[in-house]
């Protein structure tokens, strides 16, 4: 049970990358000539989650490097905007979720986006999901010059 693909790590961060790059370059067409760190991983999640994973040719429906990006750009997100160190139990939990709706064969009731299908439980996304909360924790601490982590903040986002 589960999926133990090993994922390609390159691709994973040129996914991010491009994510990134193409989140700064809306935001500085609005007229945002200098955002935070946090609001490009915002926006370059949601650009993964509609974009790439939301593709309706599902081109990407069973690419576990495009959902490892995906995942870390939301966890980056979350932990950055919310300062929560408690986010680094999120991403082993919902592989852990994901993988007991795989044994109870309830995977796919919780479908992604626009009937995408749920990915199984893979270690190798967990990873990429743990290592967004070290980056999202970083980057709270560089925009609030320092300030104190907020445990507990995430609960209610």
């Amino acid at each position: 049970m589960g999926n133990l693909t090993k994922l390609n790590d390159e691709r994973v961060d040129r996914f991010i990358k491009w994510a990134q790059a193409a989140a700064r370059y809306v935001l500085w067409k609005e007229g945002q000539t200098q955002p935070t760190i946090i609001e490009v991983n915002h926006l370059g999640w949601r650009f993964m989650k509609e974009v790439i994973r939301g593709d309706d040719q599902h081109r990407y429906d069973s690419d576990y490097d495009a959902a490892a990006a995906e995942h870390y750009l939301y966890i980056r997100f979350l932990a950055g905007h919310t300062g929560d160190p408690a986010c680094h139990t999120a991403p082993a939990l919902y592989g852990v979720k994901k993988l007991l709706d795989q044994l109870l064969g309830r995977l796919q009731k919780g479908r992604a986006q626009s009937g995408h299908p749920v990915l199984p439980s893979n270690p190798y996304v967990v990873a990429w999901g743990q290592l967004g909360v070290v980056d999202g924790l970083t980057d709270f601490k560089q925009v609030t010059q320092g300030g104190p982590y907020r445990l507990g903040n995430a609960v209610g986002t």
